[in-house]
This record gives structure tokens, C-alpha cells and sequence, in this order.
């Protein structure tokens, strides 16, 4: 099909429209990222054969593979019997399990690949047991959340941004993890003092009904064979992560290996695990690829790039730059279309990974704490948490999530800036 117009713009104004779509909630990100790739494909902007060359199928099989894992582990009883462990560890103080949960789910952020998935079951096990505790889960809900946002910046396969972004450099577990390291620690103590700050008092007026939980951590697990089977096999998958690199193994292949064992195993003990997948997500990202592979096909995107060069060139502003750019961004629209254009752009001005990669991807998850509608995350368990009676509105979680964001940006670019200086 011959256009009027440059197909550069076109794909340009799909993109755009397809953005405003979902960001102003007028269509699903599935249903409205499905019809732009369907306007590409009858324009005549990208071909049939060309769509699957953006698809990065490495990328959704690693989604695939650990949300099934981590709802095979849900099944099996693991995050309940982890929970009752730390409230009896702590001997049900309500700040030290407060900060006992953040570091555990910083710790699951770092290696699941779904931040939604974590968030959900760490806050199902934390409103499950304040409702035994009798204690107000919100504090607790409202630092998962914060706490899964911050840690998605932390390794390879710790959210959606920073999968896109390791594939495309090609950068291993340890590659990636070596560059941010620091900034994911500086993100996190910041956290903690923030929320320790914040709930302080709250906490330390709270009077739980009992220093040990009335359930024993082995009742809430039905098969134990099959318990242990699955933990061992998850920790194959976090070792496969760190290692795969070296004998040829990728992340994706390594999850759905580990997801597979896990169904062939547990035949009809788990359930229709592979239907609880979040297949919107998966094909939503798919044709996000594809949006943005028109995007570099027409060379709207060297024209972007182009364009920021004389910001991003240089040593010090062009890091910051990137770093609050993306954090403010990230802060009212979904994260994942945002970097799929970002990552274009900066491997056109730098193809290797630096200060600029980093940014974008510790931006793009500090940002996710800004408003509830800055991720999937936030949308899920707000929602839940409000389900089970305990209403989060959009204002509580801006009036706390807001300024956590500015300071924790804050503390992040100083620990960049200390980098870049030392280096």
C-alpha cells in the first residue's frame, strides 16, 4: 500500500495515539498496542516477516517461565510458610516485619522477572497475617509495593525494563547486576529510612494480638516432598540466572526449563497454573516490541536520537538527565513504552553499556512509585488491598509514594554522580 505521507510519521502517530490510549485508561494496553500493530501491518509501514524480527522471544519466555514458577510456588504453600517464618523470627514486632518484608522482597524482586507476581503474593501473605495479628496490613502492603518498584531495577531479570534492556546490550545476570549494584542499595536504604520515617509511630502504637502465630509454618503446606522439590527447583533457576551465561544458557530458556520440571511434576497437585499466566502482558509486550521496531524502522528513531545527543553527550548532565527524565515519565504512564523507545534511542548514541543504560533503567523503576498508575504493580495490589477492606486511595498513595520517589531519585543520582566521579 503506497501512503501520501512518510510512513516515518506514520508510525510516529500510532505510536502516540496508541500511548494516549492507554494512558488516558480510553483502552487496555493489550486491546490498543494489538490495533496499532494491526494499522502497521495493513499501511504497509512494517511487514509480516519484519514484526517477528522485533519480537525478542527470549524476553517472553523468560516472562512466561517465571510467572508460572512463581504461582507453582504460591500453590505449593512457599510464600505463607515464608511469611509465618519471619513474623515468628521477628516475634510479630510490627517494624521489625516491616523491615524484614522489604529485604525479602527485594531479595524475590531481584531474581522473579514479574514484579506484579511478587507483589501480589508477598502481599497476600502480609494481609493474611496482620488479619491473624489484627494489626493494619496497609503500612505493610504500601512498602511491598514501593520496595518490588525500586528492586526491579536491580538485575537482568528483575522487571520488564531491565530484561529489555540486558537483551538488547546482550549483557549477562552478572554484567548487568556489576553496573547496578550500587545504585539498587542506595535505592533501597533510602526506602527504609524513608518508611521507618513515615510509619514510625504508627507502628510503634500498634499492639499485635500474639508474639507467635497460632499457625505452625508446616500447616500451610499440603505435599511436603513436593514443597521441597519446588524450592530446590527455584533455586536451580536463580543459580541458572547467574551462570547461564557461561555455558550458553539464556534466561529464558533457563525459566521455562524450571517452569516445565515444575508442571511435569506436579501434574494435577497445582492446578491450570499455565491458564493463570498473564498472556495479556505477554502479547502486550510483543506488539509494544513491534510498535517500536516501526519506530527504528522508518528512522523515527535515529531522528530522536539525533535530537537528545547534545543533552545526553555529556559526562555528568546527560546521566541525570536520563536518570529524572525517565523517573518523572515513569511516574504517570507505564514504564515498558516508554524504555522500548528509550532503549532504540540510546543504542543509537551509545551502543555499549554506561552511565546512560543505567539511568534509564534505575529511572524507570523509581519512577513506578510516583502514582498508583505508575505500574502494574501499584494498579494490582491497590485494587486487592481495597477488595479485602482496606481502601488505598490514589491520594494516600501519591501523598506517600510521591515524595519516596523524589528522595530515593535524589539518592540514586548521588550515588551515580560519586560513581562517574570515581571512575
Amino acid at each position: 500500500m503506497v501512503l501520501p505521507i512518510d510512513p516515518k510519521w506514520v508510525a510516529v502517530a500510532v505510536f502516540l495515539v496508541v500511548y494516549l490510549l492507554i494512558m488516558l485508561g480510553l483502552r487496555e494496553l493489550t486491546v490498543a498496542s494489538m490495533a496499532g500493530v494491526t494499522i502497521l501491518f495493513i499501511t504497509g509501514i512494517i511487514s509480516w516477516e519484519e514484526m517477528w524480527h522485533y519480537v525478542h522471544f527470549d524476553v517472553l519466555a523468560l516472562l512466561i517461565g517465571v510467572m508460572i514458577v512463581a504461582r507453582v510456588m504460591r500453590q505449593t504453600g512457599f510464600f505463607r510458610w515464608l511469611g509465618i517464618h519471619i513474623a515468628n523470627l521477628t516475634r510479630c514486632d510490627p517494624l521489625k516485619m516491616l523491615v524484614s518484608f522489604v529485604l525479602i522482597s527485594a531479595l524475590f524482586t531481584a531474581f522473579a522477572g514479574a514484579t506484579v507476581v511478587v507483589a501480589l503474593m508477598m502481599s497476600l501473605v502480609v494481609m493474611d497475617i496482620m488479619d491473624i495479628l489484627e494489626l493494619d496490613p496497609r503500612p505493610f502492603v504500601l512498602a511491598i509495593v514501593f520496595t518490588v518498584n525500586i528492586a526491579g531495577m536491580s538485575t537482568s531479570v528483575s522487571s520488564l525494563p531491565t530484561i529489555l534492556i540486558a537483551d538488547t546490550l546482550g549483557l549477562s545476570f552478572w554484567q548487568f547486576s556489576a553496573g547496578m549494584w550500587y545504585l539498587t542499595l542506595s535505592g533501597v536504604a533510602g526506602l527504609l529510612l524513608f518508611i521507618i520515617i513515615v510509619f514510625r509511630k504508627q507502628l510503634l502504637r500498634a499492639k499485635p494480638k500474639f508474639r507467635r502465630m497460632p499457625v505452625a509454618p508446616s500447616e500451610v503446606i499440603a505435599d511436603k516432598r513436593f514443597f521441597i522439590f519446588n524450592t530446590a527447583l527455584f533455586l536451580l533457576m536463580i543459580f541458572g540466572f547467574m551462570t547461564g551465561f557461561f555455558v550458553g544458557l539464556t534466561p529464558g530458556a533457563v525459566a521455562i526449563m524450571t517452569a516445565s520440571a515444575m508442571l511435569i511434576v506436579g501434574g494435577k497437585h497445582i492446578g491450570p497454573v499455565v491458564r493463570e499466566v498473564d498472556w495479556e502482558t505477554v502479547l502486550s509486550i510483543a506488539c509494544l516490541l513491534i510498535l517500536v521496531g516501526a519506530l527504528e524502522e522508518t528512522g523515527a528513531i535515529a531522528d530522536l536520537a539525533n535530537a537528545m545527543l547534545p543533552l545526553l553527550s555529556q559526562p555528568l548532565l546527560g546521566p541525570t538527565a536520563m536518570l529524572w527524565i525517565s523517573a518523572l515519565i515513569s511516574a504517570v504512564v507505564d514504564n515498558v513504552p516508554y524504555t522500548s523507545v528509550m532503549i532504540s534511542t540510546l543504542h543509537a548514541i551509545s551502543p555499549r553499556a554506561g552511565p546512560l543504560w543505567w539511568s534509564l533503567a534505575a529511572g524507570t523503576c523509581l519512577g513506578g512509585n510516583g502514582t498508583v498508575v505508575a505500574s502494574y504493580a501499584n494498579i494490582v495490589v491497590v485494587n486487592l488491598a481495597s477488595q479485602r477492606g482496606y481502601k488505598i486511595s490514589p491520594r494516600r498513595f501519591m501523598k506517600v509514594g510521591l515524595p519516596l520517589m523524589l528522595v530515593t531519585t535524589s539518592l540514586v543520582n548521588l550515588a551515580l554522580l560519586a560513581a562517574l566521579a570515581l571512575s
